[in-house]
């Protein structure tokens, strides 16, 4: 059987990953927080109130212990506090601290300098299919992300 196109496509997805996890890397080198530590701040900024860990937990994705144990380095790093509820002293909340806001609004600002700085060095004409691309990138992310969720 001849796998050409998805041969290619798997060899194509292999390096964007190897550099998506370079460029995790070269932002925890710059900031000091790896990515999914760099999201959960971001979240929380946007969200502007404490959040309860197990919405986090859902909405990135990840386990209640794997939030645990950003969230405790986050509070290391003094960019987070966690309490728990008032009314319920078993469900705890995570709020973002002010040096928190500072770090997740210098992390998104260089990321859109980077990603404005080599947007502007394509032609005009090549920018609207890389986003067509990228949304077909998505489209099957979601696909598969499906696929292995109802297996």
């Amino acid at each position: 059987m001849e796998y050409s196109n998805g041969k290619k496509f798997y060899e194509y997805t292999s390096v964007i990953h190897n550099l998506m996890l370079n460029f995790d890397f070269m932002h925890k080198q710059c900031l000091r927080l790896g990515r999914a530590e760099s999201d959960l701040l971001h979240f929380l900024l946007q969200k502007n109130e404490p959040v309860i860990m197990k919405d986090i937990a859902k909405h990135m994705g990840l386990t209640h212990s794997r939030i645990t144990r950003l969230i405790d380095t986050l509070i290391q790093k003094k960019f987070l506090e966690r309490y728990p509820g008032k009314k319920d002293r078993r469900v705890y909340y995570a709020q973002i601290t002010e040096e928190g806001r500072v770090v997740a609004r210098k992390y998104r600002e260089r990321n859109i300098l980077m990603f404005e700085d080599f947007l502007q060095k394509l032609p005009a004409e090549e920018i609207d299919p890389i986003y067509n691309a990228l949304n077909l990138w998505e489209d099957f992310l979601s696909q598969v992300n499906k696929y292995i969720n109802y297996d």
